[in-house]
Parts: structure tokens; C-alpha cells; sequence
């Protein structure tokens, strides 16, 4: 038994360097520890410079953007990865239209950020929003644009490195700032401005140039709006029920401390979310890859990433549980309150994973419209769920809704993707019965001297043609027999096929001509 259980896991491991699976989670891995390491140095200086006021005002402000920026970045950048490995189009042309729509949607984006998020959070400088906000919805886009690029040209691991870059330069830049005293919200967003903007456009130009692309946007194609539409909607509404909950609560308990101590407790969750959205990035190019040949392979590859998280998961927040009493250790007495709050948010860890490779199965199935609409309904839900929850209990109305909504995403992206991964294995059996037959019945057709004497020389090696018109050809069999109209490949003419053989009746000559009619 324990030689078996040897072998099989030694078979896994094989099956998973094969497909390269290894190298490309050891990457992203690397992408997500750079990150977590990034969010706790941000995370910690910030909660020393700014006391819980002035952090929750940041937190507010990146919960009031985030969820906008989909529409310029998220949202984009997988419609461009469908396009050209999904679908196969041209990189160097896709490109350039997706260039475009992020340029156009990041300035509009960016006017309506900045007069958003000056009415939730009044007591921040334009130039700390609109620095944000210009970082968020249109330098850091062209860059994800162009990490995008490596990633269906090349690899996931090539891209993960241009991806890398901006991550540790975010992090020179708080550490650089937090060491000379200068570590408020708007020099670090003039600073966060000029550093993504030259890195942004200089990954753009070098991945240009080294595959043979375009630097420059072009005309903007509405197939690609299209699909950028339907994808960045679907984010947008996972953001907003990410970080709805952040941004009403500002809204109704505005320069609380209350916000600055929620936010620090969803972000030490947030922690624990990082691993998960790792795996989820990694297999996005596997589940868009995926043939769909086999019964239930979207179905069956959602269910074996889902319950490696959901053990993940749960390991995590046992520890989570067990150290919070440490978080006034890190920030300060001041986030002592945060302590309950990070408890009330544990389980968002297990139910963020568990519904995360579902909506990636969608994906894979081409069912993109159905799960933008799960995410969209999720996402009011959410919403109505804060709105009636936040003014009344305050924080614990925020966790009670976040808990609630991830738990009803999760149980619709499962019922979603059962119902679709059904219907696509028997539209599948179906597309090979009709296959299998039309095959049969043209093997068996040359075979009989009578159809044979009759479609010599005619399309497909079928009878069923006087000419140039199509005619309708009466076949003889013994018994019952069933038969299917199909279209002649070449000729586009309905012919007749049959999918039992060809028996001649006792009073017929073998020999003789079937009859057919005009």
C-alpha cells in the first residue's frame, strides 16, 4: 500500500515537471514572495508613519481605485491572452489595439477616480489621488500589457520576471522614503508616478523589440473591446466585492480609526491570499489551453487545484488564528483592535480559493459571458449586503458580508461549471457520434456495388448529385433504419447519409442502379 502511494506520487511529480507546471508555480511563488514581502514592508511602514487614520485613508483610497482599474488593466490583459492563445490571432496587431483601449479607458478612468475618490476620502491632496490614480489606471497597465506579451510569446516564467521588476522597485521606493522621514500618501504617489511610468514604458519598448512587436498603439479592433469589456466587468465586480466592504465603511465612518484597523486586519488575511492568487495566475494559460477532448477535464483539473487551497487554507488560517494576538507587536498598540477582526475574516482564505478554479474552468469552457454575469450578480450582492450591514454593525457588518458573498460566488462558480462541463462533454459525444458515422457511412458506401456504381465521380464519394443540383437519394435497407442529413464538406449540398448498412431487399438485384429522384 505504501509502495502503491510511492508510485502514484512519484507519477504526479513526473506529470507536473512534464508540463512545466514546477517551474512556472516556483516562479510565481517568487512573484508572490517578492509581493508578500513588498505588502508587509509597505504594510508595516506605513502603520508606523500614518497612525490608523491616515492609514485608513490610504486603504480607502486603493479601495475606492482598485476595483475601477480592472477596466484599464485585469480586464485587458486577459482578453489579449484569449485572443492570441485562445483564438490564435496575430500578437503584434493584438497588441497594439490593446494598447489602445488601456491608453483611452486609463484617462477616462483616471477622471473618474479622482473625483470618486475626493468624495470618500475628502481629507487627501489631488496630487496624492490623481498620482495614485494616473500609477493605477495607466502606467502599471502598459506594463502588465506588456508582461502579457512574454507570457504568449514565451513563457510564464519570462513573463513573471518582467513582472518582478516593478514589485521591487515599489519597495525601494517605501524603503527609500520610510528611512528619510519623507513617507506620506503623496510623495509616495508622485514617487510611485515617475518610477512606474519609466519602467512601464522601457518593458513595453524591450519586449517590442526583442519579439519583433509594436511599441505603439494602433487601431483599436472591437472584437478586443469587446472581450475587454466582458472580462473587466466580471474583475470589477470581484474587486468591488474584494473591497466594497473597505470603501462603505469609509464612506459612513469617515476619518474613523475604525477603517485604518479593518484594513490592516484584511490586509494580514490578504496575506494568506497570496499563494492562492499564485496558483490561480499560473493555471490560467493551462485551463485557456485545454482542448476539451476528454469528459469533465475543465471540471476535474478546477477540483484538484481547489482542494490542494482549500487544505492550503485551512493550515493558514490556524496559524493566522494562533499568531494575531503578535499584529500590535508589528504595527503598534494602536491596531490592537485589529486583532478580533482578523480572526472574523479567516475563513475568506479557504472560501477565495475554493471559488478562484472554477471561474478559471469557465474560462477554459469559453463560457466568459457566464461568468462575468456570476461575478456582476455577486458583486450586487455584496454591495446590498455592506450597504444594510456597515452603517448598523459597523466592522463586524464588513466581515459578516465579505464571509457570506465569497461563500455564495464559490457555491454559483461550482453549480456554473457542473452545468457547463456537462453540457460540453455531450456536445462533445455528440460532434463524435456524427463524426463517427459519417466516416462509417463512407466506408460502406464504397463498399456497396450499388452506391458505388452510382457516386463515382461525385464529391465526398456519395451519391446524391445530377449535376450541379442536389437531389435527394432513396435508399433500400432491411429492418429499421435510421438516417441523418449531413452537409457535403467541399460542395456545402445536403446529401443523404445512412447509419446502417446497406442491405439489399430480397426482391432487389444487387447489381442494379438505386434509383434516385429529381
Amino acid at each position: 500500500m505504501i509502495r502503491s502511494a510511492v508510485q502514484r506520487g512519484a507519477a504526479l511529480v513526473s506529470r507536473v515537471r512534464s508540463t512545466g507546471l514546477a517551474g512556472d508555480t516556483a516562479w510565481g511563488l517568487m512573484i508572490e514572495a517578492s509581493q508578500l514581502i513588498s505588502s508587509l514592508a509597505i504594510f508595516t511602514m506605513l502603520g508606523k508613519a500614518l497612525d490608523p487614520i491616515g492609514y485608513g485613508n490610504y486603504a480607502s483610497l486603493y479601495a475606492t481605485i482598485l476595483p475601477l482599474a480592472t477596466l484599464a488593466a485585469a480586464g485587458v490583459t486577459l482578453a489579449m491572452i484569449q485572443h492570441t492563445l485562445r483564438e490564435q490571432e496575430d500578437l503584434k496587431s493584438a497588441l497594439r489595439s490593446f494598447l489602445t483601449i488601456t491608453v483611452a479607458s486609463g484617462l477616462v478612468l483616471t477622471v473618474a477616480g479622482v473625483l470618486l475618490a475626493s468624495k470618500i476620502v475628502p481629507s487627501l491632496s489631488i496630487a496624492a489621488i490623481g498620482s495614485i490614480a494616473i500609477v493605477e489606471f495607466i502606467t502599471a497597465p502598459i506594463g502588465q500589457l506588456a508582461a502579457a506579451a512574454v507570457l504568449v510569446k514565451v513563457s510564464y516564467k519570462n513573463a513573471a520576471k518582467v513582472r518582478l521588476i516593478p514589485i521591487v522597485a515599489r519597495l525601494i521606493v517605501v524603503v527609500v522614503l520610510f528611512s528619510i522621514d519623507r513617507l506620506t500618501i503623496a510623495s509616495l504617489g508622485l514617487t510611485f508616478l515617475a518610477v512606474s511610468t519609466a519602467l512601464s514604458l522601457g518593458a513595453l519598448i524591450v519586449v517590442a523589440r526583442r519579439h519583433h512587436l509594436s511599441s505603439l498603439p494602433g487601431r483599436m479592433q472591437l472584437k478586443h473591446l469587446r472581450s475587454s469589456v466582458v472580462y473587466s466587468i466580471g474583475i470589477m465586480g470581484l474587486a468591488y466585492q474584494n473591497d466594497g466592504d473597505k470603501t462603505v465603511l469609509a464612506a459612513n465612518y469617515k476619518d474613523n480609526p475604525v477603517n485604518g484597523w479593518y484594513a490592516a486586519a484584511y490586509r494580514i488575511v490578504g496575506f494568506g491570499l497570496l499563494p492562492v492568487g499564485t496558483l490561480t495566475a499560473v493555471t490560467q494559460k493551462r485551463f485557456l489551453e485545454q482542448s476539451n477532448s476528454k469528459p469533465g477535464q475543465q471540471l476535474k483539473q478546477s477540483i484538484r487545484f481547489a482542494v490542494v487551497v482549500a487544505i492550503y487554507g485551512l493550515v493558514f488560517g490556524l496559524i493566522v488564528l494562533a499568531m494575531a494576538p503578535l499584529l500590535p507587536i508589528v504595527l503598534g498598540e494602536d491596531f490592537r483592535p485589529s486583532v478580533p477582526m482578523v480572526r472574523w475574516l479567516v475563513p475568506l482564505v479557504v472560501l477565495r480559493g475554493l471559488a478562484s478554479f472554477p471561474l478559471n474552468g469557465l474560462m477554459g469552457l469559453g463560457k466568459t459571458f457566464a461568468r462575468t454575469v456570476l461575478l456582476v450578480v455577486s458583486a450586487v450582492v455584496s454591495m446590498g449586503l455592506y450597504i444594510v450591514l456597515i452603517p448598523r454593525y459597523s466592522w463586524k457588518g464588513a466581515a459578516v458580508g465579505t464571509v457570506i458573498s465569497e461563500t455564495l460566488l464559490a457555491v454559483g462558480a461550482w453549480t456554473l461549471l457542473v452545468i457547463y462541463q456537462r453540457r460540453a462533454d455531450r456536445e462533445a459525444v455528440a460532434r463524435e457520434t456524427v463524426s463517427d458515422l459519417v466516416r462509417r457511412a463512407r466506408v460502406r458506401s464504397t463498399d456497396h456495388p450499388a452506391v458505388a456504381s452510382q457516386s463515382a465521380g461525385r464529391p465526398g464519394g456519395l451519391s446524391g448529385y445530377d449535376g450541379d443540383r442536389p437531389i435527394r437519394e432513396r435508399e433500400l435497407r432491411r429492418g429499421n433504419a435510421e438516417a441523418t442529413t449531413t452537409n457535403d464538406v467541399r460542395g456545402e449540398r445536403p446529401v443523404f447519409q445512412q447509419s446502417t448498412p446497406l442491405l439489399e431487399e430480397p426482391w432487389q438485384d444487387p447489381s442494379a442502379t438505386v434509383p434516385t429522384r429529381r
